[in-house]
Formats: C-alpha cells, sequence, structure tokens
C-alpha cells in the first residue's frame, strides 16, 4: 500500500505524552503525525513555508509546537489538528531549536542567525524576553520537568542553565572542550546531558553546576564511510559525534545518535554501552560501507562518481545506475547517494519503545512483539472477497469444531 512519506529528510520527531502518535518533522517543510500502532500517517501541516527544525508537546499533549527556518514558531490544536497560533520574531531569523515549558504556558526558541533565545507567551502570542549571553548559535535546547530551569547548548562550546520568570542564569556557563550539538535535562531535572563534536557525553549537576561524569563515545558511533572518503570508516572523522541525545523515561539510560548508522544505549550510571542498534545494511546508501576498497579508487576519484558510460553511444551498453527512492518529480529517477544518518531519537512516555528518524525513514524499535499491519505478501491474488470468504470459512471450522 503506498502510504505518503516526507520528500526530505527529517530532522526532528516527538512522542505524544500517551505514546498513541509520532510527530516528525522535516527539511519539506511538512509535519506528520503518525499513528504507532497501525503505523500510517493520520494528518499532514503544510503551513510551514521552509524546512522544519525542531517539534515539542506540551504537556498535556493536546497542543504541539514546530519551528521552522522560515521565521515562525507554530501552535497546532491536536484536537481539531489546525494551527492557532504563529510566533514571530521582531527581525527576520530561522529557527534552529525550540523548548516548551510543561506548563504551556511559555515557548522558547533559539536560531542560527542571532545568539538570543526568544521567549514567548503561548496564551497572548507576545514575545516576553530576549534570553542573550551566547556567543555562536543555539542549537539545542529542554526546560526541567517542573519548568524552573531552562538549559540551552551552543556552538560557542558553553551549555547555560536559565531561570526563564526570573530572568537571570542561574550558574556560571558550564564550559566543554568542543562545540555542543544536543542537551537533554533527565527527568527528575537533576542532571543534564551535553553531546559535544568532539564525541562526548558529558553529564552536569543542575544545583552544584558541576561535571559528574563523562562517557567517550567516539569508537561507540563512528561507522560507514562516505564514497568521497580516502580512509575507512574507524579513522573517518564525519560520524565521530553524537548529533542527538535523550533521556529515558525513568532516567536511567541515555540514547544517543548522529551522523553514522548507528544508534547507541548507554547506562548513566555506569556510563557502559548497553546496546548498539544498525539502522541499516542497504550499501545503495552512502556510509553503510566500513572499509575502502583500494580497486575502486582511481586517479580520477571514487569510481561510484564516475560515469565510465558517457562516451557510450549504444543504450545497451549504458548502466542504469538510477537508485530506489523518491523525489519530487519521477519517483524512479534518483540519482544521489544520500548520506546514512539519524537525525533524532526519542523515548516513548511508557520506556517501552523508541524511534528514531533517520534517512531509512521513521523507525520503532519496541520491548513489546504487538502486531502491525505490514502489507508485506500480499499479491493480485488476495481481494476483500477472498478476505470475507476466509473469514466465513475460518467461522465455520470453529463452529464446527
Amino acid at each position: 500500500m503506498k502510504q505518503q512519506g516526507h520528500l526530505d529528510s527529517m530532522n526532528a520527531l516527538a512522542y505524544s505524552p500517551d505514546g498513541q502518535r509520532i510527530i516528525t518533522a522535516a527539511d519539506d517543510g511538512k509535519v506528520k503525525v503518525w499513528d504507532t500502532s497501525s503505523g500510517f500517517c493520520i494528518v499532514t501541516f503544510t503551513e510551514h513555508t521552509s524546512g522544519v527544525t525542531d517539534c515539542h508537546f506540551s504537556k498535556r499533549g493536546n497542543v504541539l509546537f514546530t519551528s521552522s527556518l522560515d521565521g515562525s514558531v507554530r501552535a497546532w490544536d491536536m484536537i481539531r489538528y489546525r494551527n492557532f497560533r504563529t510566533f514571530t520574531a521582531p527581525s527576520r531569523l530561522g529557527f534552529s531549536c525550540l523548548a516548551v515549558d510543561p506548563s504551556g504556558e511559555v515557548v522558547c526558541a533559539g536560531s542560527i542567525d542571532s545568539f538570543d533565545i526568544h521567549v514567548w507567551s503561548v496564551q497572548t502570542g507576545q514575545l516576553l524576553d530576549r534570553l542573550s549571553g551566547h556567543e555562536a548559535p543555539v542549537v539545542s535546547m529542554a526546560f526541567a520537568p517542573d519548568g524552573s530551569h531552562l538549559v540551552s547548548g551552543s556552538w560557542d562550546k558553553t551549555v547555560r542553565v536559565w531561570s526563564i520568570f526570573g530572568r537571570t542564569q542561574t550558574s556560571e556557563p558550564l564550559q566543554l572542550k568542543s562545540d555542543v550539538l544536543s542537551v537533554d535535562f533527565r527527568p527528575d531535572g537533576k542532571q543534564i546531558v551535553a553531546s559535544s563534536l568532539d564525541g562526548q557525553l558529558s553529564f552536569w549537576s543542575v544545583s552544584e553546576a558541576t561535571q559528574q561524569s563523562l562517557i567517550e563515545g567516539r569508537r561507540d558511533v563512528s561507522g560507514g564511510r562516505k564514497i568521497t572518503d580516502r580512509r575507512t570508516a574507524a579513522n573517518a572523522e564525519g560520524t565521530k559525534s553524537f548529533n542527538h541525545v535523550t533521556y529515558s523515561a525513568d532516567g536511567s539510560c541515555v540514547l544517543a545518535a548522529g551522523n553514522s548508522k548507528y544508534i547507541c544505549l548507554y547506562d548513566v550510571t555506569t556510563g557502559s554501552l548497553i546496546k548498539k542498534f544498525q539502522v541499516s545494511v542497504n550499501t545503495s546508501l552512502d556510509g553503510t560501507q566500513e572499509y575502502l576498497n583500494s580497486k575502486d579508487m582511481t586517479e580520477a576519484g571514487p569510481r561510484g562518481l564516475i560515469d565510465e558510460t558517457g562516451e557510450a553511444s549504444d543504450k545497451e551498453e549504458r548502466y542504469d545506475r538510477t537508485l530506489p527512492g523518491a523525489k519530487r518529480g519521477d519517483a524512479g529517477a534518483r540519482k544521489t547517494r544520500p548520506e546514512v544518518r539519524v537525525a533524532s531519537v526519542a523515548f516513548s512516555p511508557t520506556g517501552r519503545s523508541f524511534c528514531a528518524a533517520t534517512t531509512e525513514g521513521l523507525l520503532i524499535y519496541s520491548l513489546d512483539n504487538e502486531f502491525v499491519f505490514d502489507p508485506f505478501d500480499l499479491d493480485i491474488t488476495i481481494t476483500p472477497d477472498t478476505i470475507l470468504d476466509t473469514l466465513q470459512a475460518a467461522k465455520a471450522a470453529s463452529v464446527s469444531t
């Protein structure tokens, strides 16, 4: 059965508080609502005019907030499925991340154009405050579960903890060794995890503003080399950091993922790697191969990027190098090699499953083996009539026994 997905790569996802819905946001400007039990897309929001960068639910789950590069943060009514409020800055900015106060009263957004954090009132739509202090783009934010603190991570190598209602920073900036890529609050609000460009996950105490532990994740996450790399995956630098990190529902584990084919699950207290999930084994994706094959490397560059049949006049001598996939226009004419990566991961509120936004699509990993409708073995002989006949026959057999 054909099901419309995103036309472009997904950037962010969020579980609804009841765990029944997953929201995905992508570069094509669409926000989609998926049903976790059936796997079908229920609603598509198309109001954004540029790539959607982040999405978050309010605590009750009746309002969804999304931020976009078109310069707006939008609030969506998840009961009537409509956009009821739009938040904008005085000057045109592209918003890269957002965070929502658990009470649903305040929404904050960070930008790659301005280094300030913008704070709006959800009730009135008015810009309440601009928190200044970061010296580089703000790329990740999270609210404490009790709403008392906001944490923000930036490319200026600092993590800052703010008191939104006091309009102050609660401590000196937490200094890291490299650019911050993602931050998250532990569900009890007492600890922060920060992922940095050097592949480290650092854990900080909120009350003491001190570092508690460190996980060196470069070796765990690195996997897959690009077609242009002249080195194997173990030595390639592009995959050795976590773009997104999140706590489990009980705060005992963290889930981290980046530009590689691996998702890593760590234990917080011991810092040990519990499990490594491989997203894809699809070799037509760039970044799946681990090792460099010297026969594919020519003087002119990697063989995969060279059209060796360009001089051939006969159509039979030309290779069909089109890859499976879809794009705008002709659905079969995708010639680029998308790089395998995981843009975002999220734990379900129950803690029984987690989902990942990847180049392979939206993947859901679950501890519960519930039946999901998967139309894999459908063929031309399966029609509504044959299904009804089979049900009748089964019913008759059960009655006779």
